[in-house]
């Protein structure tokens, strides 16, 4: 049974937050009152929450147009202008779908989330270390949708427990300061009580797990600039020795069905219970990925999103045989690339006439078969092992510990097969050797949006006459607007305690 029928009352309000939307429900399905009874119910509700990070809103498609599309790896001549201007940095509506979608799908999986931290500690006739772990879960969730919800609008209103839609609508705005506070809390108490593992091939695979919460919370201390404390969540992760780097021979099956839930999952958002032995494993909660079509190679995909030149040139690096990196001709479909098939058809034909455009490989099913679903069973990979070590690399060099900074940097770059980073470098030129290896092994995986704004390459006119030529469309970008998203109108409307972003 797919999760969309199965837990009826966890959509009851879910228009959070100045949604305009009128909710009909079934006067027969059940509520509150009469659900949450046992862990069975437990169980369901959470993994309801599970189901809303595949929405269109959450990781389903926008996201990778807010994170990456927006980024200097990449740029848009999609036909749909609206959609093409997104990443121009411009909205003629802020409700149109990329925008509004975000905000209001985060608040449904908030909302969702709320309804298992408010009523499963109330449930008694239930395993004690289940219970918890369960409300762990829920706070990890949460704690992802309000991390993303601060790194995107920088404000927002902070609901904590399940209110009903007209006590939410009047919620004021949560600064950022306070939403970082609150989403460094929920994922401290997650890791205290979610487990480091979960048995492989059983029915538990893809939750959180205490990993997933200190990645997170590492990611999340990173991004405030808290080298500290970032670089002690993260070293838990490589410590923990849960998690490892996939063979290269194995690189690009992390983003087809072939590697979910790998040993380089940190968390995952579950597309699909996909088992090449046959059978079901892991969580079943439905399946839907909708980046691959959207950003897919033109024809076989959408193509409304491209990796920009500069990105391509920046796979400089070479193996010990002279080689470039491996992971360009796996990232990026390019007219010079070792691998031209492109979905059963060579470039240089499927092509013939945009010889010089560039498309997206990763996330393509095209070394498997010659076309590609709209609902591909790829998990969505948010965290990733080559993601943590990268990131404690960067804390650490912010530290001035350049020595293990350069051996969580020459891990990445090893399995890559390149030629190692040598020792003695500067701070700065650490700094940079990190930030070069985070564009060519995590592009297109939500990151570089990230990345730019927390090492401050975007927020002076120097640093942004940089990325200019990386990317002509931040030419539209305007520094103290642009780096956050418009609050939508919708909300604006209906909570009368919203106030819109500077210069929106």
């Amino acid at each position: 049974m797919r999760l969309r029928k199965l837990v009826p009352l966890v959509a009851l309000g879910a228009t959070l937050s100045g949604c305009a939307d009128l909710n009909l429900t079934n006067p027969n399905q059940q509520t509150t009152g009469t659900f949450w009874q046992n862990q069975n119910d437990a169980l369901a509700g959470m993994n309801a929450t599970y189901n809303a990070l595949q929405y269109i809103g959450s990781y389903g498609r926008w996201m990778a147009f807010a994170m990456d599309g927006r980024s200097d790896i990449a740029l848009s001549n999609s036909p749909w202008t609206d959609l093409a201007n997104f990443n121009k940095f411009s909205l003629v509506s802020y409700d149109l779908p990329f925008n509004y979608d975000i905000w209001h799908d985060h608040y449904v999986t908030i909302f969702r989330a709320n309804q298992v931290i408010d009523n499963v500690p109330k449930i008694s006739n239930m395993d004690a270390t289940v219970r918890a772990r369960v409300v762990g879960e829920a706070k990890f969730v949460r704690a992802l949708m309000y991390s993303n919800l601060v790194n995107l609008y920088g404000k927002a209103p902070m609901p904590l427990t399940s209110l009903d839609p007209a006590t939410t609508t009047k919620m004021p705005m949560s600064t950022s300061a306070q939403l970082w506070a609150q989403i460094e809390k929920d994922l401290t108490d997650a890791r205290a009580v979610l487990p480091p593992t979960y048995a492989v091939g059983g029915p538990d695979v893809g939750r959180a797990t205490q990993g997933s919460a200190d990645a997170l919370l590492g990611m999340v201390e990173l991004q405030q600039r808290k080298w500290t404390e970032a670089s002690a969540a993260l070293t838990n992760v490589i410590t923990g020795n849960h998690y490892s780097l996939v063979p290269m021979s194995q690189w690009k099956d992390l983003f087809t069905p072939v590697g979910n839930n790998g040993p380089e999952a940190v968390f995952e958002v579950q597309m699909s219970t996909y088992n090449p032995d046959g059978g079901e494993v892991g969580l079943n909660i439905g399946k839907f990925c909708g980046p691959p079509q959207g950003i897919g190679p033109g024809g076989p995909g959408f193509g409304d999103c491209q990796p920009t030149q500069w990105l391509l040139s920046q796979y400089f690096d070479t193996t010990a045989s002279g080689a470039v990196d491996p992971r360009r001709d796996l990232t990026i479909f390019h007219k010079n690339s070792s691998i031209q098939n492109v979905f059963g058809t060579p470039f240089s034909v499927r092509y013939a006439d945009r010889i010089n455009d560039i498309f997206w490989k990763k996330w393509t099913m095209s070394d498997y078969r010659d076309f590609q679903d709209f609902d591909e069973p790829i998990n969505y990979k948010v965290i990733r092992y080559a993601d943590v070590l990268l990131m404690a690399a960067e804390a650490r060099n912010e530290l001035n510990d350049q020595t293990t900074a350069l051996t969580y940097l020459n891990q990445v770059r090893a399995r890559a097969g390149v030629t190692p980073v040598a020792a003695g470098l500067s701070q700065q030129a650490m700094r940079d050797a990190i930030l070069h290896e985070r564009v060519v092994e995590l592009a297109l995986e939500q990151t570089r949006w990230l990345d730019l704004k927390r090492q401050n390459l975007i927020s002076t006119p120097a640093a942004l006459a940089v990325i200019k030529t990386h990317d002509q469309e931040f030419n539209f970008f305007t520094i103290g607007k642009s780096e956050l998203l418009p609050i939508p109108q919708q909300e604006i409307n209906t909570n009368p305690n919203a106030s819109q972003n500077p210069g929106w």
